[in-house]
């Protein structure tokens, strides 16, 4: 295994890159269906809109087929690259939109799966969707932007490293800080919660 891939998979992605460079659209079919999930799982959680969702994951596909002839092996896994046009575009819709950028579970939690289920085993709560989402909107954005590569695009430590640019214990500090802050947002926010019903059933 290099770079969090186990090598047949790394094998036939490198394939698959090299002959729709070449612009065979077999490839480029092979490209979109082995990726296309992971795409749009990391769209949706960026997003929290799985309609809005599917209009960007394409585009993300029509973008690498546009500029797929300049992508260079560089000593890190073509995901990283397409998660990085993935995150880009992201960016240009809240941009034309005028609407910040936020990771909204909500809507996305059907479509993630057990990479949400992840999420929550690692904070260790039992709270409302709101609550997380609050509690997610003040992490840094580059802490958002970890974990949303991590939990929902399920990328290894060493794609992550390479789709935000950083090295890897830099992505494990700020995946570890991120959660450790979600733990002490949710934790008073689990506290103001339960104090809460505590006064509501002392008024009873």
């Amino acid at each position: 295994m290099r770079d969090g891939i186990d090598a047949p998979e790394r094998d036939v992605v490198e394939e698959l890159v090299k002959k729709a460079q070449k612009g065979d659209a077999a490839a480029f079919a092979g490209l979109y269906e082995h990726f296309y999930a992971k795409m749009h799982r990391y769209v949706s959680f960026k997003m929290g809109n799985a309609n809005e969702a599917e209009d960007v994951t394409e585009d993300v596909f029509l973008r690498m087929l546009d500029s797929i002839s300049s992508f260079k092996w560089q000593g890190y896994p073509f995901s990283s690259w397409l998660f990085r046009i993935a995150h880009n575009l992201v960016v240009d819709y809240f941009r034309k939109k005028g609407r910040q950028k936020t990771a909204l579970l909500d809507d996305a939690t059907g479509i993630i799966g057990a990479t949400s289920y992840d999420l929550y085993r690692n904070l260790d709560v039992n709270l409302s969707i709101n609550e997380v989402n609050e509690a997610i909107s003040r992490l840094t954005n580059l802490q958002q932007e970890v974990l949303s590569l991590r939990f929902a695009g399920g990328l290894s430590v060493r794609e992550t490293a390479d789709a935000v640019g950083k090295n890897e214990n830099a992505v494990k500090a700020l995946q570890h800080a991120g959660i450790k802050k979600l733990r002490q947002l949710l934790g008073a926010a689990q506290e103001a919660t339960a104090e809460q019903a505590t006064m509501m059933e002392s008024a009873r």
